[in-house]
């Protein structure tokens, strides 16, 4: 298993442990999130086909049963996840996670999956989230990753080909003052935003 896979496992575990002190409903995990609608001509008859795509980190409450969706002539769906497919997730917070920072074109691809996703979920918001900054400038970021609803990463160099270790990202918070302050303000932005979908506001900040 990779750096990044096992960083993004570590991180999904600190988020739910965090989160389902603030309430029990709260999921945090690794799955497929629908990404497209469309409709799809095939043998002469047309199908509305739903399509999902891999997500590093969901966060989610709500779930819309899909049960009946299966088998229905003119629907198809593809790519969902086997132990999900009975139901699809509502995201209200997802993460790309980038190990060792990221290159234009992968940026560019994920902010267009990230507007994909915002106008099937448009209450969900989509972050970035790097652990080392690598090359990846300021400007660069900015200027290809304008669908994210914010960009964060931890660490401002690269990670020098250092392998990361089960825990590593804990192990830093501890002792890394800075490192434990911009994951604060992550977690803090990820409270904001869970508590914001109770308010009494249709378009939210």
């Amino acid at each position: 298993m990779g750096s990044e896979q096992l960083w993004n496992n570590d991180l999904i575990h600190l988020l739910e442990t965090q989160l389902r002190k603030e309430s029990k409903n709260i999921k945090v995990k690794k799955c497929r999130v629908l990404k497209d609608i469309f409709m799809r001509l095939h043998n002469g008859n047309y199908f509305l086909q739903l399509g999902f795509f891999d997500q590093d980190v969901v966060i989610y409450e709500d779930e819309m049963d899909i049960e009946g969706f299966h088998g229905v002539e003119g629907i198809k769906i593809h790519n969902i996840d086997k132990d999900m497919r009975d139901h699809i997730c509502i995201p209200k917070i997802i993460f790309e996670l980038k190990y060792d920072g990221i290159n234009t074109h992968t940026l560019i691809t994920y902010s267009s999956i990230a507007a994909d996703i915002k106008s099937i979920f448009p209450n969900c918001k989509y972050l970035l989230i790097l652990l080392h900054k690598g090359n990846s400038s300021h400007n660069k970021l900015m200027r290809n990753g304008k669908n994210f609803d914010g960009i964060m990463y931890f660490n401002d160099g690269s990670a020098n080909k250092k392998k990361y270790r089960p825990g590593d990202f804990e192990r830093e918070l501890k002792k890394n003052k800075e490192i434990r302050k911009r994951y604060n303000t992550l977690l803090g932005h990820i409270k904001a935003t869970l508590a914001s979908s109770n308010n009494e506001f249709l378009i939210k900040t």
